[in-house]
């Protein structure tokens, strides 16, 4: 075993030395890699399932590799390079075989790999995906003649991005981009219900049309035109959260789940906001153009507004100017009608800082009860006598506080002044000084335009300091809690606090919450009696195990911790750095339940359960994964005693290495083997699948032998 996990280590390391581009597909002949060629995607298709803290996206890609120059004849291989958003993990790999569906198992990525390269060698139909990096994914299909193509799956769990208003599931349309071939139409396909309503896609004006088909059942479809356009594309959906909480739970046979949503604001008395945005704009400082920032601008309040929200706008320019005289309501109509009014010609190439602010306060001076978010990249007014003076006037002309919010994109040609025994970056002392005197907030851009602006927007309404989320049960209690969103001991009063965790004990659900808001301590309890209408898929469980993997991964790796997110990811069958998803040409690997898609997880492969079963019978083996020897007990129901049964074991190519010869069928069953095929030669380590047969049924139990 300690020499196993060495090599699986070593193959770690070397492979994380040579990481792939961001995004490529490749199309090569494994007998002559001298030559490859960039692959087409011919076919795209991403359907989304919602599961409330994740969601659950498949990846229909069919594949080719036409353009390219092949000898006639050619068996070729599919290489695709990808990335998935940060948090995500693969759960599911399906290849098409013909009309059937092969779907994949999960091994060690040694052995997977071994096995591949194996059936490569020998022309069959494989495809493997492993994990190069924290985000970054290979796909390898074979074979793939010239002029055909290939179908494929890929399932993964995404973290979902969740706000006052709306929960937001990024799509990876930008993987597109590496087809040879231009990608015409992208389809998106989702489901809603009474608590998943109201779908829209960021990026494209399209909506969503109500389809039925026996693969996707009843669902609501959207085609994205030219979708390799923008960059960025997410699914939204409406807030489900009620009075501030979204909660589901999911029991397994040891312990419980859970998934929380809490928004913080809602158990305090917030106002609706209103919001002065200034617009500043020096071409030569940022590699974010006019047109991104109003995009973007623009997005935030969609996504962000809530009813009673105003806002206005004022730009940069010779004279500032001014998108309306009066505030303007943050409702989607409004917004979207606002917008029209402004384009990227309506603000100046150049920064007139001093200008803008000085009209921003006046207007708010006029117009109280706002906040301004100025949003800039100037860097003119770096030094500290040119800072102090802008600062000092402002002072003169403000005669009520304005909490001024700073978003500083300035990205390129940075300008560096030195005063008070440090540097400061561009305007960083007006800035930072200008929202202190005012009691705002000053941020530079981090993580993106669109992620920056949405970050600080959240904290116009102010923070709880001290804060302090508790879970228990009524009867029980929860441990080993994973907070995804908004943690902290400071936390941002609109944006929720979302937690996986599990727990022991019987409902009422308790959640508590405590902390100081403006200079007053409170506490709150909400309690969760409703247990069967809170209940949740698996996938909670899941989702769980992958934040709990993503801690191991932290710092250094050792043994133990391979070890543990190994066997982690055998057990719940999803993809870490150190399995593989690989699916086979094989009678054992074809999946009879794979026939539709509803958004929700696709039961067992015909491996696991591939005829109708009768309940009282049971097959179990111990230990499993095993070393030396595993026991398998069969336990049959007396009705079925009679039947002639067959007990062989199988390897991963459904080829037969173990048969068993029972002379008496009695209703308890004990079979011992010890990883020794037919002929009495020990066998690699790897998965082995027992099966029971009989002319009426089949069961299988997959056994993991690890020497």
């Amino acid at each position: 075993m300690i020499e196993r996990i060495t090599k699986i280590v070593a193959l770690f390391f070397i492979l994380s030395t040579n990481l792939p581009a961001q995004y490529s597909l490749n199309v090569q002949d494994p007998q002559s890699t001298w030559y490859q060629s960039k692959g087409t995607i011919e076919e795209a298709v991403f359907s989304v399932g919602q599961k409330g803290l994740y969601s659950q996206v498949s990846m229909y890609l069919t594949i080719s590799g036409r353009g390219g120059y092949f000898l006639d004849g050619s068996q070729l291989e599919a290489v695709m390079n990808f990335e998935l958003p940060e948090g995500s993990v693969v759960t599911d790999l399906w290849l098409w075989i013909g009309d059937k569906i092969s779907k994949g198992i999960v091994l060690d990525v040694w052995s997977a790999s071994s096995i591949y390269e194996g059936i490569v060698q020998r022309r069959r139909d494989p495809a493997i995906i492993t994990k190069k990096g924290n985000k970054s994914y290979e796909l390898r299909v074979y074979p793939m003649d010239k002029n055909g193509s290939r179908k494929i799956r890929i399932t993964y769990l995404v973290p979902n991005t969740w706000n006052e208003t709306t929960v937001s599931t990024p799509l990876p349309i930008e993987l597109l981009k590496v087809s040879l071939n231009k990608v015409n139409t992208a389809s998106i396909v989702t489901w809603t219900n009474l608590e998943w309503t109201r779908p829209t896609v960021t990026g494209t004006e399209s909506a969503f049309q109500s389809k039925y088909d026996s693969f996707f059942d009843n669902h609501v479809k959207l085609d994205i035109t030219n979708p390799v356009t923008t960059n960025s594309y997410a699914l939204n959906f409406n807030n489900p959260m009620i009075n501030g909480v979204y909660f589901k739970y999911h029991k397994s046979d040891t312990d419980g789940y859970y998934q929380l949503a809490l928004l913080p604001a809602q158990s305090q008395s917030i106002i609706s906001k209103k919001v002065l945005f200034l617009i500043d704009y020096d071409s030569r400082k940022s590699n974010t153009s006019r047109t991104q920032i109003l995009d973007g601008l623009k997005q935030l309040l969609l996504s962000n507004s809530k009813p009673g929200d105003k806002f206005n706008i004022f730009y940069s320019g010779l004279n500032i100017g001014k998108l309306s005289t009066g505030w303007l309501k943050a409702e989607t109509a409004d917004i979207n009608g606002a917008f029209q009014s402004i384009n990227e010609n309506s603000i100046s190439t150049y920064s007139n800082l001093p200008t803008l602010l000085r009209e921003g306060y006046d207007f708010l001076t006029k117009n109280g009860g706002a906040v301004v978010y100025l949003i800039s990249n100037s860097d003119q007014l770096g030094s500290n006598l040119n800072a102090n003076q802008v600062i000092n006037d402002i002072r003169n002309i403000l005669t009520i506080n304005i909490p001024t919010y700073i978003l500083d994109y300035n990205d390129k040609e940075y300008y560096y002044y030195y005063f008070n025994n440090r540097s400061y970056l561009g305007n960083e002392y007006l800035y930072d000084n200008l929202a202190k005197l005012t009691g705002g907030l000053f941020q530079r851009i981090s993580g993106g335009l669109n992620y920056s602006l949405t970050d600080l927007y959240l904290k116009l309404s102010g923070t709880i300091s001290s804060f302090d989320l508790y879970t228990t049960l009524n009867n029980g209690f929860c441990f080993s809690r994973q907070t995804l969103a908004n943690s902290g001991s400071t936390i941002t009063m609109d944006k929720p606090i979302l937690q996986l965790g599990k727990f022991i004990g019987e409902f009422p659900f308790i959640i508590k919450t405590s902390g100081i808001y403006n200079a007053q301590p409170f506490t709150q309890s909400m309690i969760i009696e409703d247990a069967g209408q809170k209940l949740g898929e698996n996938t909670i469980e899941k989702m769980w195990v992958n934040t709990y993997i993503s801690s191991l991964e932290t710092g250094t790796m050792t043994n133990s911790k391979v070890t543990e997110i190994l066997n982690l990811g055998l057990k719940h069958k999803i993809l870490t750095r150190y399995t593989a998803f690989l699916a086979l040409e094989d009678s054992t690997s074809i999946c009879n339940n794979c026939y539709y898609d509803d958004g929700k997880p696709i039961g067992a492969t015909s491996v696991e359960d591939e005829k109708t079963i009768p309940t009282d019978f049971s097959l179990t083996a111990y230990p499993n994964p095993f070393n030396s020897q595993v026991s398998i007990t069969i336990k049959i129901p007396i009705k079925m005693l009679g039947e002639n049964f067959t007990f062989k074991i199988y390897n991963v190519l459904g080829q037969v290495v173990k048969t068993f010869t029972v002379n008496n069928v009695t209703n308890v069953i004990n079979l011992f083997w010890d990883g020794k095929n037919d002929e009495g030669q020990l066998l690699s380590s790897g998965i082995y699948i027992f099966t029971v047969s009989s002319p009426n049924f089949t069961k299988s139990l997959k056994l993991m032998y690890l020497k």
